[in-house]
């Protein structure tokens, strides 16, 4: 018995002993030298959440997030222990509000006394307005500053449903409601025109005071530089867009320098992995990024990104019941949904403020069901050049009956009452079935103005005058109420802090939802996806899901988002 003691005794030390040579290993581990440089590498698309594919981040590793880069360069911003952040800079699909996003942290991090480098091979109108932040901008020497005026466009997909039999049914409320406008017009209207002619000039108008001030110049000197482009990387040199041609071996060496000789290096995923914040008191951020829909969210049927109702109520009330979440941001990035479920996650966002403070913080797009979702919350908070807005309603069906005689299909159908018919996507609607239409579409109207008027404290009929379906900058949403403050991610953190009273010294600590699936979630998602796609149904998959979107019932959504160069 005495040496089954001894035994166990024994076996207890050794473990005691693993624990403790593995806190000293971990400590060490986080360990992060003075005089340390941090690199962040910007390229590709940059997603606002990591996507909820375990499967992908096992293949290719974790995707670095907006949300990863703002947190990391905030950290970096206060940590002693880094005296300057290196960014490579490649194209990337980040908008305007993105780009303003980072570059209001680079601003704080340069404030901070930190060194900024941006190192460029190649740049365009947004990476250069991205790395103009920065204090020092390189060059590859013998490349090219691609930088110029902008310009938008919208594709027009009249023609084309035309000459496949396909008819776009569709209508709208609001005079700058555009989104119906790319299937049923072959150009701009005159509405459609003035709308985004105003985005794009005033975008342009942010570009160049971005330059303007990143570069230390006045903005009428930006403007004719910028009328000159694009440029060679020694016209670009002469223009004083860059500091110094470098190689990405000559930048290393300056960025060294600038670092009084340390070699230190950090890369930003290190970085935040060795720099994890826990705190007693925690925010919660709930992404709502994509098409607004009933049910779970995932993708949709052309593979974009589709928030569920069901996804973000669920979100929503984890937060309520955790009482260690003080307070709640909800990040949008969303050109709207169906309205009926833009109004389910509405009434999430009412329910929780009762108890928390919910801060609504808009990215790229934050328009239609994306303002909806938006409009009750305690603050609203976007950049300068978020779409936000587009207060109005549309509807429709697409009439797929010429497309099906063109493949030699056919339906046929009985039905009990005429409006049996409403959304079967093979017919025009009839005139009564039309007026059917317009009026839900006016009651779903002015429940929209009715919100919006109740959140932001303002009259109905003000907001009906800012509705009609336009889309504003933040910059302008903001000079019309629609819109709280300006500032990125990292300020409407801020603002839920101040809202939950939570002391500027303490630490907090932020939960991401929907959380990640796991990898037995996924893997059970693939098997019914395999069992689904069978040969013998694939056609009928397909084709119901074209039949689905045919027959979308009413939306609050999608402004039509230009493509700017």
């Amino acid at each position: 018995m005495k040496r089954i003691g001894k035994f166990f005794v024994w076996i207890i030390g050794i473990i005691l002993a693993l624990e403790v040579v593995g806190i000293i290993v971990a400590a060490l581990s986080k360990r992060i030298s003075p005089h340390t440089v941090l690199t962040v590498r910007i390229e590709g698309e940059i997603p606002e959440q990591a996507p909820r594919n375990p499967f992908a981040e096992l293949v290719a590793g974790r995707e670095t997030t907006l949300t990863d880069i703002v947190e990391g360069l905030e950290r970096a911003r206060t940590d002693p222990r880094i005296t300057g952040v290196e960014m490579h800079v490649t194209e990337s699909g980040m908008s305007m509000a993105k780009l303003q996003d980072l570059r209001g942290r680079i601003q704080e991090l340069n404030r901070a006394g930190k060194f900024s480098v941006a190192y460029l091979e190649f740049a365009t109108n947004r990476s250069y307005y991205l790395a103009s932040a920065c204090q020092t901008v390189l060059l590859l020497p013998s490349s090219d500053l691609y930088v110029r005026g902008m310009m938008a466009s919208s594709t027009f997909f009249r023609g084309a449903l035309d000459k496949l039999g396909v008819y776009p049914d569709l209508y709208h409320i609001g005079d700058y409601k555009n989104a119906t406008n790319v299937y049923t017009e072959k150009k701009y209207t005159q509405a459609h025109r003035e709308a985004t002619q105003s985005l794009v000039e005033d975008w342009y108008h942010e570009f160049l005071r971005g330059v303007a001030e990143g570069r230390g110049m006045r903005p009428e000197e930006a403007e004719a530089a910028i009328q000159r482009g694009p440029f060679t990387s020694q016209e670009a040199l002469a223009a004083r867009l860059v500091d110094k041609l470098a190689y990405a071996d000559e930048a290393r060496d300056i960025v060294e320098r600038k670092n009084h000789g340390g070699h230190n290096r950090l890369s930003l995923r290190e970085y935040l992995r060795r720099t994890e914040r826990e705190g007693r008191s925690k925010l919660a951020i709930i992404y709502a990024t994509g098409m607004i829909l009933p049910g779970r969210s995932g993708n949709d049927p052309l593979g974009g990104s589709v928030i569920g109702s069901d996804t973000i109520a669920e979100q929503f009330r984890r937060a309520r019941d955790d009482s260690s979440i003080r307070a709640v941001v909800l990040r949008v990035d969303s050109p709207g949904g169906v309205s009926f479920s833009s109004e389910a996650i509405r009434r999430e966002v009412e329910m929780t403020k009762r108890s928390k403070p919910v801060v609504a913080s808009m990215s790229d797009v934050a328009a239609s069901g994306g303002y909806w979702i938006s409009m009750s919350a305690d603050k609203i908070v976007a950049e300068p050049g978020t779409l936000t807005g587009s207060i109005g309603v549309v509807t429709g069906k697409f009439n797929l009956h010429g497309l099906y005689e063109k493949l030699g299909l056919s339906k046929d159908f009985v039905a009990t009452t005429e409006n049996s018919t409403l959304e079967w996507p093979y017919q025009n609607f009839t005139p009564a079935q039309r007026q059917s239409v317009e009026k839900t579409m006016r009651d779903v109207y002015e429940n929209f103005l009715r919100g919006v008027a109740e959140g932001r404290h303002m009259d109905v009929k003000a907001v009906d005058k800012i509705g009609q379906g336009r889309v504003w900058t933040g910059e302008r949403a903001r000079k019309l109420g629609l819109v709280d403050e300006l500032g990125g991610l990292h300020a409407a953190i801020a603002r839920a802090r101040e809202l939950a009273k939570i002391p500027g010294s303490e630490k907090v600590g932020l939960v991401y939802l929907p959380p990640p699936k796991s990898f037995f979630d996924a893997v059970f998602e693939l098997l019914g996806d395999a069992r689904a796609a069978r040969p013998a149904a694939a056609l009928s998959q397909w084709l119901g899901q074209v039949e689905s979107l045919a027959r979308q019932p009413v939306w609050a959504l999608l402004p039509d988002v230009p493509e700017v160069e």
